[in-house]
């Protein structure tokens, strides 16, 4: 048995534990994606799969709907549609209105106060109501949605004849979910409804894979530039360049995060801004470790060149 044998074996044992550990790591990462598709596809079709049920006003009053259309995280709003339904009582055999009436919403950024003239089928009212929250806690940030409703007939002629009042919210506002919505009946002329508007799981599901992915990205910049400095790796031109291209190729990844979270937001302070950083230094020693291999070859041609 010759001495090179052994060695064969080592080195065919030493490929065959490569070839099972990058067989792992992509079965991890093919799992790992499948999942992460499976999880942002069911959260996504959460915000579609509810189906509208019209209520059922009180006897001789009225109920109202809220149907957001647009959450701005920052201008801190929801806008919408209000939506009226009236009783039997108060409407013909047209389902047109018998009597005047006024809807009273607060707080209210926009048209807080609805008149529904006689003979008319209520319509819906597109009206904006503010949501406090903060936007730089993206992609975990939450808004505090609400109103209070109150309604009365032939209100034009002083505070009007008031009607039992009912209020609920229709949430269907693709990327956002509803949560936590009640409703308080304060008096029978009177309802408050309140709920809180979080992004859906899809969002974080997706801000959540992005952020690891440039996380990887610095790790893995750190690595090349770790195993050029130690002679492992030959430190190319193209290998240098590869890192300052990564540098400008994740401005607009973060830029295309789904919801277009604020500069600023939390998910910079704790990851970008540091991701960003780390990169940059690797381009600086990338450059730096150019200069300095340039700088050697000039010194060895300068020692090699005979002197006459």
């Amino acid at each position: 048995m010759t001495d090179q044998e052994p060695t064969d074996r080592v080195a065919a044992t030493q490929d065959s534990s490569h070839r099972s550990v990058r067989t792992i790591v992509a079965v991890v990462l093919v799992l790992a994606f499948a999942a992460a598709y499976l999880a942002v596809i069911a959260f996504y079709r959460t915000g579609f799969n509810e189906s509208f049920a019209p209520p059922t006003p009180p006897r001789g009053g009225v109920a109202v709907v809220f149907a957001p259309t647009k959450v701005d995280p920052e201008a801190r709003t929801a806008s919408g549609d209000v939506l009226l339904f009236l009783s039997p009582d108060l409407t013909d055999s047209s389902g047109k209105s018998k009597v005047p009436l006024r809807l009273e919403l607060f707080p209210a950024l926009s048209k807080n106060s609805l008149d529904y003239a006689v003979g008319q089928i209520p319509s819906p009212v597109a009206v904006t109501l503010p949501t406090p929250g903060i936007v730089q806690q993206y992609p975990v940030d939450t808004y505090e949605v609400g109103f209070t409703a109150r309604a009365a007939t032939n209100a034009a002629l002083g505070r009007g004849v008031e009607v039992p009042t009912q209020s609920s919210m229709f949430f269907q506002v693709p990327g956002w979910n509803l949560k936590d919505a009640s409703t308080t009946q304060v008096s029978v002329s009177e309802a408050t409804t309140v709920g809180s508007i979080a992004r859906s799981g899809s969002t974080k599901v997706v801000a959540a894979l992005m952020l690891i992915l440039m996380v990887a990205l610095a790790i893995i910049a750190v690595l090349v530039v770790q195993s050029s400095a130690s002679g492992r790796m030959r430190l190319e031109l193209n290998v240098a360049s590869w890192i300052t291209a990564m540098l400008f190729a994740l401005l607009p990844i973060r830029g295309f995060l789904p919801g277009d979270p604020p500069i600023g937001s939390w998910i910079d302070i704790l990851v970008f801004f540091w991701v960003e950083a780390t990169i940059m230094v690797c381009v600086a020693l990338a450059a730096t470790g150019l200069l300095m291999r340039a700088r050697e070859k000039r010194l060895s041609s300068k020692l090699d060149k005979p002197s006459k």
